[in-house]
């Protein structure tokens, strides 16, 4: 589990919620189907996650707790907390796709979440953001990519999104 630590001192965590392989993902089909209509036809699969950044006097202990009381539905997903800035080059095969909010944008969903921390008595958060992040498996090219999310999965005005290379 990794911490990121912000220039005020307080610490931020990333963790990232995902359906168990054995259920169907609705969003990444639907993903898929976008990036092949804007002609990403080397995508072969897309599973869709949510992301959480918490910022605040947290510890990886409470953080784990949101993740698991909170965050997650234990029947259907998982968790796991990362730094991501994990740098992986793969051969182009697999990807992963960041979405978020710009800073600037309001983020009703994270202002929800952090409501929900302070009632399970974890008031150290002062802010959570919310993101969705795309793992794409196919030979696909960064610039093709970045193009068609640009155009389908995320929008210029508000979110601000990442590609990379992704680990196996």
């Amino acid at each position: 589990m990794s911490e990121i630590k912000p220039r005020n001192g307080a610490s931020s965590y990333q963790v990232e919620i995902k359906l168990r392989p054995d259920y169907t993902d609705a969003e990444g089909q639907g993903a898929l189907g976008l990036l092949h209509s804007l002609g990403v036809n080397t995508a072969r699969e897309v599973r869709a996650s949510r992301l959480y950044e918490l910022r605040g006097a947290l510890t990886s202990a409470q953080v784990q707790q949101a993740a698991r009381e909170l965050l997650c539905d234990p029947v259907t997903q998982e968790f796991r907390m990362f730094n991501g800035h994990t740098p992986v080059l793969n051969g182009m095969n697999h990807w992963r796709i960041e979405v978020w909010l710009k800073p600037s944008v309001t983020d009703p969903v994270g202002d929800t979440v952090r409501a929900a921390l302070e009632e399970m008595g974890l008031a150290a958060a002062e802010s959570v953001r919310v993101g969705t992040a795309y793992h794409v498996t196919g030979k696909c090219g960064r610039n093709q990519l970045e193009k068609a999310v640009a155009r389908s999965l995320a929008n210029p005005v508000i979110h601000r999104f990442t590609v990379t290379e992704a680990p196996l």
